[in-house]
């Protein structure tokens, strides 16, 4: 099963609509082999003249966030900073995962499961702090981009 169906099962089951537009928004999604911005999907589907308005798009993207199937970045494609101006996205699978990504191609490579819970875990009993989450970003090179240089 694609990423797309796993999401629009998991839509269905949760009593979200599955329109047709959402359709195409994910179908979009598993298009780009670079993170993505709102912004750009919507423009990728037509802007202005398209058939999906831009706030159907930005609460579709919302949504697949709050659920679990698109992690944030920090990246930005004209490659002058590690920081964009806007969230990027990348579709993920649920679950715990963090992010490699490659400054120069944009490449994010998830991994799960990290050893900073137990640094976090001290640094909140010594700060007495609740810890209810994190969310690691690392960036470099890919293998590819390596290579290249």
């Amino acid at each position: 099963m694609s990423w797309a169906e796993n999401v629009l099962k998991d839509l269905s089951a949760h009593g979200h609509r599955v329109t047709a537009p959402r359709r195409a928004i994910l179908e979009r999604i598993m298009q780009y082999s670079q993170p993505f911005s709102a912004e750009q999907l919507f423009r990728d589907l037509g802007g202005e003249t398209g058939p999906i308005g831009r706030a159907t798009i930005y609460r579709t993207v919302d949504l697949l966030v709050e659920d679990g199937w698109l992690s944030r970045v920090h990246w930005s494609a004209t490659k002058e900073t590690h920081w964009a101006s806007e969230h990027a996205y990348v579709p993920v699978e649920q679950g715990h995962q963090h992010h490699m990504i490659c400054r120069k191609c944009g490449t994010v490579i998830l991994f799960e499961g990290c050893d900073i819970e137990t640094l976090l875990g001290g640094l909140a009993r010594r700060l007495n702090f609740k810890i209810e989450g994190h969310w690691l970003e690392v960036y470099g090179l890919c293998q590819v981009c390596q290579r290249a240089e």
